[in-house]
């Protein structure tokens, strides 16, 4: 998975990994950016996952606020410029 800066107003980037996918969100905020993450990954996911009505996500939450792109693989969330591990926040989980 890779994916380019969306813009400035955003500092946070929420993801979700699901087996060898991941769906994830952005907001100024890393609470926000968990619950962006949370509902997407129950919206793209619905058609092969069954969820609880409420489900528990864990959300793995990284500060994008001085990366222009990033890229996540399985040894985890690297800066695209410099190949460094982007700081990671922590773990939320939320309930959607």
């Amino acid at each position: 998975m890779t994916t380019e800066k969306f813009g400035p107003e955003y500092d946070y980037c929420g993801i979700v990994f699901v087996g060898a996918g991941s769906s994830w969100g952005y907001a100024m905020s890393p609470e926000e950016a968990a619950q962006k993450a949370a509902k997407r990954c129950k919206r793209d996911w619905k058609a092969l996952i069954k969820f609880k009505r409420k489900h528990t996500f864990v959300v793995h939450v990284y500060d994008t606020s001085k990366v222009e792109g990033w890229y996540a693989d399985h040894m985890g969330v690297f800066d695209k410029a410099t190949n460094k591990e982007v700081p990671f926040v922590g773990h939320y989980e939320v309930e959607v």
